[in-house]
Formats: structure tokens, sequence, C-alpha cells
């Protein structure tokens, strides 16, 4: 989706490319339109908040935040973000240089003066913090698979009952064994549990190298997230 001259609806700038990186722009898992910078920070970013079920809602661009010492200076932020408990964050992506230089400190006290305020939440967001090269892959891999149009409950039963009491299994035996059992195709299967894997009610190592070529390896573990209380 290209940029329109105007911003999105919520966002009080248009984005610009920042070096070699090129600005887009995303539909969020609510529907909003976010605006992107970077590939590398930006975007990395929102799959973090459309995977995180504690996260409620964002959207990028989101306000004008005054320095207190000058009035006619203001920052944009990347993000903001609701909760689904109700609290409020500012993030910012950046690089961990630039948050020495004297012009980045200076937004960031004011950010963080900002959100106290208002009793929100500043976040900074680094490479080292971002989402790695194989982590990036993963996602890249699973993010096709996001919609509910993936989603069966026949898979996600057959996977509830297989993956009980904490069991591990490699997820290339998970996809047989299920294909078997509900007599489904592996091409019906897969992308089951790729939705699943996406929305983490399935979990496992994305630090790891999970695909090559498009097929799970066979050393992918997968199981159930641990439930609290």
């Amino acid at each position: 989706m290209g940029l329109k001259r105007k911003p999105p609806d919520g966002n009080v700038r248009r984005v610009a490319p920042i070096g070699t990186n090129s600005r887009s722009t995303i539909r969020n898992k609510n529907g909003r339109t976010i605006q992107c910078e970077s590939f590398s920070g930006e975007r990395k970013l929102t799959w973090r908040f459309d995977r995180d079920p504690t996260v409620k809602d964002y959207k990028s661009q989101p306000m004008r935040i005054p320095y207190p010492e000058d009035d006619a200076h203001t920052y944009v932020p990347d993000f903001m973000v609701w909760r689904v408990d109700g609290s409020i964050e500012i993030h910012e992506v950046t690089r961990s240089e630039r948050r020495l230089m004297p012009h980045a400190q200076r937004r960031e006290n004011a950010a963080r003066e900002y959100c106290c305020k208002k009793g929100w939440r500043y976040v900074v967001h680094t490479e080292d913090s971002l989402p790695d090269d194989t982590e990036t892959a993963n996602l890249l891999e699973l993010y096709m698979f996001r919609p509910t149009i993936y989603f069966r409950s026949d898979v996600a039963a057959a996977l509830q009952e297989k993956l009980s009491n904490g069991t591990r299994l490699p997820l290339p035996l998970l996809i047989q064994e299920i294909s078997q059992e509900l007599g489904l195709p592996v091409g019906v299967v897969s992308p089951g549990l790729y939705h699943l894997l996406w929305h983490g009610k399935i979990e496992t190592d994305l630090r790891s190298l999970l695909f090559i070529n498009g097929a799970p390896l066979s050393r992918t573990l997968v199981w159930l997230p641990i439930q609290e209380g």
C-alpha cells in the first residue's frame, strides 16, 4: 500500500525514508493503517505488537510531544500502544549509537517527562532488543498465515491433545500425525498450525531457524504456552 500525500487517520505526519530504508504502510490486527519508516526497525516492532495478546491496538506517528524548555519544537514518536489492561505506552525505535547524541537524549527526556505526567510508559527499542535476522526470517515465513481464514478448530483441538502435559514435538511430525488422524491434507494442516504459531497459541524458539525453503525443519520443536495461575 503506497502512501498518499495526507497521513493516515490518527497520524500527525507522513513518514519519510531514512537513508536506504524505504517507508511503507501496513494494516495492523485491528485494520488500522500503520506507517513504518524502516523495515529493520519499525516494521519488525509491528510484528511484536500484532502477535502480543496484551496489545489491544496501536497507531503510528500518534502525537507531537513538546520540549519543556522550547515550545516551538516538538517530537513525534513512532507508536502509541493501548494494552488490554487499560495502560498506554509510547514507543520509539532507534539505533543504540544514536541514543548517545545530545538531540536524542533531549528527545527522550522530553518524552519521559510527558509520559510521566500522563501516567504512561515510554519505551525505546534498538537493534539489540528487536528481532534479529533469524527471528525476522521466521516471522516473515509465518506472517502470511495470520488471517483467521487459516484457523481450523479441528486442527487446534488435535494440537491441544497432542501437546498436553507439557509435551514438546517436532513440527513436521506434528503436521504428519494430525494430517493422518483427521484425514486432512498436509497443505491444510500446516497453515492451521502456522496460524496458531503466529498468534502465540503454540510456542517455539524463534531465535532458531524454523524453515528452509518453506518447509519446517525436523529440529523445530513446538509446545503449548504455560498457563499462568
